[in-house]
């Protein structure tokens, strides 16, 4: 289900721009493109959902959640379109910003489960205009195939134990593909010069290129090395080497810290951690990095080993609670040296992505900073039947310091880092300013809530010194991950923009653009339709 001197971001390259700029295609008038997803005309909402959009206030309109929240299958935008723009886009933002997300979420049970599609905005001294088209994994071209129906078990939607334990038995035995292939969590660039993507998710597997151009899928990636396991995080780090460091995880095997040259097929491994609670491992969608270490959270979320071969259910779509176990924080060292990792007690605590990590300038601490959730019970109310309803509060998640010793035999602590949580109550998808990852930084920005609503309706800026927050919001709206693109030459921190693709009240989708800085907002890309809800995005420049 995520790079400047010390660490930089995976959805951002800051090496080299690409060195053609984005052709310019004949523009068109948004149409329903005949690709492989499919023709597919989008309903008109019903009158009774306009008066709810009219009356909007927290909670996002009908509209929006039916936009969002859809059975079609997107239309593919192959040709550029270009967009009308309110207020405006700075001239300096050259380049693209692509997104991966669920396409349709026909035939699915949770919000993790949708075909990932990319969505790709182009700007351009000002002007923006936008593509997207499906990820041609195996597991979509299948659904298509088969009228709809999966093949593969997804997150939180699953086959009759019958008709998908053959296939994950020929997994098993290196005789087929086992689990899903659907690349629809995270999207980076593959190579310096940013002409090629990797979409991505949480399964090996799940690995796709793509032209960034024309967000064409070419292949999947195959690893020629030997290493094992089925599963990795979704947001790999990439080191200013080049180099990018992910986990790999095989059930009943362990946790293994891999390192892989860019453009390299070929990983290698630099350290494995046993699992704790054998067979099952720890569900890691995404994990801290510093200067110098690694971080593997080995947090009490444990698969659960029956529900994922669909043999049975778990308390959270596939996984069990055990806050009892505690957690344990690897801290596994870059440069390899395997003697000198470290073993950390800590708190329980559930998240899902981290916003920073870094080494204190003493060397005594390494500080890590994530939205904590009490439990993953907002696991549950991610499934569709919740998300559609917009009934269920929406779940708490307090950024939150975790302080952990690098020598000693002391346990990791947890602190409060804002003054004020009502101010933004919830916390997830965050990012920050790239050129700070993994080192000390003060800016953070995320997708948050103003209450009462069921999940994140609004943006929210953290300043992690202060313990001060900003936000924004518009009623009846649906906002996604905020990405943060650092200004040329940038003279602070927070000198650049935030974009984030919002679903408005009526149905309809628009690129946000605010002030990195005061937060406020420069200009909006208006879309003729609704993009679904989506997941983490990338920008890449274009080479003057």
């Amino acid at each position: 289900m995520s790079i400047s001197s010390s660490l930089s971001n995976a959805g951002y390259t800051s090496l080299q721009a690409r060195s053609n700029k984005f052709p310019i295609h004949k523009l068109l008038p948004y149409q329903t493109q005949r690709t492989r997803s499919r023709t597919v005309v989008r309903s008109q909402a019903a009158p009774a959902m306009m008066e709810k959009q009219e009356t909007a206030g927290t909670h996002p309109t009908q509209a929006a959640i039916d936009a969002c929240f859809t059975n079609d299958i997107s239309p593919e935008q192959v040709e550029a379109l270009s967009l009308q723009v309110s207020g405006a886009f700075p001239t300096w933002l050259h380049g693209d910003y692509v997104r991966n997300g669920p396409g349709t979420f026909k035939g699915m049970d949770h919000l993790f489960d949708g075909y990932g599609m990319l969505v790709k905005f182009s700007f351009d001294n000002g002007k923006v205009s936008t593509q997207q088209r499906f990820v041609q994994s195996n597991a979509y071209k299948t659904f298509l195939d088969r009228g709809y129906k999966l093949k593969y078990n997804e997150f939180g939607t699953a086959r009759p134990a019958l008709e998908s334990l053959p296939v994950i038995a020929a997994g098993i035995l290196g005789i087929g593909q086992g689990f899903t292939d659907n690349a629809t969590v995270n999207v980076f660039p593959s190579n310096a010069d940013g002409s090629e993507l990797l979409a991505v998710t949480e399964s090996v597997k799940g690995t796709y290129r793509l032209d960034t151009a024309t967000l064409a899928t070419k292949h999947q990636e195959k690893y020629t090395d030997s290493i094992k396991g089925d599963l990795n995080t979704a947001h790999p780090k990439l080191l200013p080497s080049g180099e990018s460091i992910n986990i790999v995880v095989g059930f009943g095997d362990g946790y293994k810290v891999v390192k892989q040259q860019r453009e390299s097929h070929e990983r290698q491994e630099i350290a494995k951690i046993p699992l704790s609670q054998f067979p099952a491992p720890s569900w890691i969608h995404d994990f801290p990095i510093t200067k110098n270490y690694v971080v593997v959270p080995e947090t009490p979320i444990y698969f659960n080993m029956l529900a994922a071969l669909t043999l049975g259910k778990a308390p959270y779509v596939q996984f069990d609670w055990k806050p009892e176990t505690r957690s344990i924080l690897h801290l596994v060292p870059l440069n390899g040296d395997t003697s000198k990792i470290r073993h950390v007690r800590a708190p329980s605590y559930f998240t899902f992505h981290y916003i920073n990590a870094y080494e204190t300038e003493d060397g005594g601490n390494i500080h890590i900073d994530f939205g904590n959730f009490a439990d993953p019970e907002m696991l549950n109310s991610l499934k569709l039947a919740s998300v559609r309803s917009n009934e269920r509060p929406v779940e708490a998640s307090p950024i939150t310091r975790l302080t952990v010793p690098l020598s000693g035999d002391g346990e990791a602590t947890l602190s409060k880092l804002m003054k004020d949580d009502e101010a933004y109550t919830f916390s997830e998808l965050p990012r920050i300013n790239p050129h700070y990852k993994g080192q000390a930084y003060r800016y953070g920005y995320s997708v948050s809530a103003k209450l009462p609503v069921s999940y994140g309706n609004a943006l929210s800026k953290f300043d992690m010194q202060e313990g001060t927050s900003k936000q924004w919001h518009e009623a009846g709206c649906i906002p996604v991950e905020p990405l943060m693109v650092p200004a040329p030459n940038a003279k602070s921190e927070d000198d650049g923009v935030v974009l984030s693709i919002v679903m408005g009240a009526d149905g309809k989708s628009f690129l946000l653009c605010l002030d990195a800085g005061s937060f406020e907002e420069l200009g909006r890309a208006h879309l003729p339709y609704g993009i679904p809800y989506g997941f983490h995005a990338s920008f890449i420049p274009a080479r003057t």
